[in-house]
């Protein structure tokens, strides 16, 4: 019999991928999302790991390519990954960026909120500028 916590996960479950228009894979909305609403409901906390590109430099170019499309890059010239690396992502990263965005970041970008009702079927986006230097304004 499923626990009382993977049932409430598997009901505020708001969200699919699928192929965007904005660039290749979004997120959209399965059902109506009211405003103020965690879209990820139940990913867990994760803890972050700073890496500067010449930690890396040896990697394979794919990893390497990987790490500038999904996560953010700081003043301090270094990526936040998750401690699990790539095998820790979750739906979340796939997020694509636009300058009117229906979602926000409410911390360091692990943790989103939805700024308006989001109907069933439109794309979710946030600002990356919020979180990364590189999309700044």
């Amino acid at each position: 019999m499923p626990n009382n916590e993977f049932l409430e996960n598997l009901k505020n479950t708001y969200c699919r991928l699928k192929a965007s228009k904005i660039e290749g894979v979004g997120i959209f909305a399965i059902r109506n999302i009211p405003k103020n609403t965690n879209p990820f409901y139940g990913v867990s906390k994760r803890k972050w790991q700073k890496i500067k590109p010449k930690d890396y430099k040896n990697f394979d170019k794919e990893i390497k390519a990987m790490i500038g499309d999904f996560f953010a890059f700081d003043e301090n010239g270094e990526f936040s990954i998750p401690q699990h690396g790539l095998n820790g992502m979750d739906i979340s990263f796939f997020l694509n960026t636009s300058k009117n965005p229906n979602v926000k970041t409410i911390d360091d970008g692990t943790n989103f909120v939805t700024t308006r009702k989001i109907k069933k079927g439109e794309e979710l986006t946030v600002f990356y500028g919020d979180y990364d230097v590189r999309y700044k304004k």
